[in-house]
């Protein structure tokens, strides 16, 4: 079976250096913020088509982490192909910290397979690993796949790929992709994050889910149509 990831091939701003640049040097730890942190709901439906003139193939909800320590920009349509983007840098001097796509991708819905989940699981296994990371790290030193794995989000079962690469202007980045089978139709989404990890010292599994990528990737949510 055949996966079509939308506008991937043509993908050239997927990672963090694309946006990642260092105007001084903050001293800044993401897990050592003591303010409130709140979310903010995106809302990606036919209203947001009509409104903005971008078509959403599937509705879908994000939760955005919001603190008043972090700089959010929010991106439709961004250049290289995603459809939306968020990114979050430090105030001054700006630093960038974060930052995450949201991808179309077509995974089939694999009905004739004696378990269709499993396989549309696998199918996203070679889509990230095969597909997304080599575009992802492209241009990027000391590229590696650390883990693959199946994770539970929102009630649903998706896969998640965790790399590390070294971008010259800012340093160690950790890699997160995510992809999202939707479970009523073929029509799904994916995730690039990419995690200055300076700023955000990743290193188990708890403190991926406290970074902000994370949050935004875990929480992504299919609306029923």
């Amino acid at each position: 079976m055949r996966i079509i990831l939308a506008f991937i091939l043509a993908i050239a701003g997927l990672t963090g250096g694309a946006t990642a640049q260092v105007s001084g040097s903050v001293d800044f730890n993401l897990f050592e913020l003591e303010g409130l942190t709140t979310s903010r709901v995106f809302l990606f439906d036919e209203g947001y088509s009509q409104q903005y003139g971008i078509p959403v193939p599937v509705p879908f909800t994000v939760s955005v982490p919001n603190r008043d320590e972090i700089t959010l920009i929010a991106d439709g349509q961004p250049d290289g192909g995603a459809f939306v983007k968020f990114t979050f840098a430090t105030g001054e001097p700006r630093q960038f910290v974060e930052n995450i796509q949201v991808v179309t991708a077509t995974i089939p819905m694999a009905e004739d397979a004696d378990d269709p989940q499993m396989a549309r699981l696998q199918m996203a296994v070679s889509l990230l690993q095969d597909r997304v990371f080599p575009v992802a790290v492209q241009g990027f030193d000391n590229a590696v796949v650390l883990a693959i794995e199946i994770f539970e989000f929102e009630g649903y079962m998706g896969v998640h790929l965790i790399g590390r690469y070294s971008d010259p202007a800012i340093g160690p980045m950790l890699l997160r992709l995510t992809a999202h089978p939707n479970p009523g139709r073929p029509e799904s989404y994916l995730t690039v994050a990419n995690i200055n990890l300076a700023l955000v010292p990743v290193t188990d599994g708890e403190t991926l889910r406290r970074s902000l990528s994370s949050q935004v990737a875990n929480g992504l949510t299919y609306l029923p149509e």
